[in-house]
């Protein structure tokens, strides 16, 4: 009884696995790599994956696409016009922001002028730009 059970899993198992098929897309070759996550998106596609070290001098092309292996690189601060959360617009959500984080140390988002503080030269820059983008 316990291997007719193992044989109805493992056949299940078995028709899960052809999911990756079908489309224009070819998944033939990947790897599985250690990594963080980040988000790539271009036109209506959205990706989320790691690519991790043994891949780091590859790149992947097919089609009008490429993919490149690599580390991840995060800047430690880049200074920005005051739009804190990057959608394009220094708008409230920005001025509110760097308010509820007034007075902050260190790596902080609503840091603008990358000072490592947010203060009073962080509200003017949102100030001054705010209303532009949007």
């Amino acid at each position: 009884m316990r291997t007719l059970m193992m044989c109805a899993i493992l056949t299940m198992l078995m028709s899960v696995a052809c999911a990756q098929s079908g489309g224009g897309y070819d998944l033939s070759w990947w790897t599985i790599d250690g990594g963080g996550i980040t988000f790539a998106t271009g036109g209506s596609f959205n990706m989320g994956g790691t690519v991790g070290q043994p891949d780091a001098s590859n790149a992947l092309t097919g089609g009008g696409y490429s993919l490149t292996g690599g580390f991840w690189f995060t800047p430690a601060c880049v200074a920005t016009n005051g739009d804190v959360d990057g959608n394009g617009c220094v708008d409230d959500a920005d001025l509110l922001t760097v308010l509820f984080n007034f007075g902050a140390t260190g790596a902080n988002p609503a840091d603008v002028n990358c000072d490592a503080i947010v203060d009073d030269a962080d509200l003017l820059i949102v100030l001054f730009n705010f209303g532009s983008g949007c």
